[in-house]
């Protein structure tokens, strides 16, 4: 607990701080890996009926 370590998420090292409610998981749950840009802002094409 406490402890600060380097976790790879498949493209570089992301630091992981450990925390109580951590311990029984695995360190990789905790490195995201995918990044979300978010969805396009004019959805307005998609709707015309």
């Amino acid at each position: 607990l406490g402890h600060t370590f380097a976790v790879h998420d498949g493209r570089k090292h992301v630091p992981v701080f450990i925390t109580e409610s951590m311990v029984g998981h695995k360190l990789g749950e905790f490195a995201p890996t995918r990044t979300f840009r978010g969805h396009d802002k004019d959805d307005r094409k998609g709707r015309r009926r």
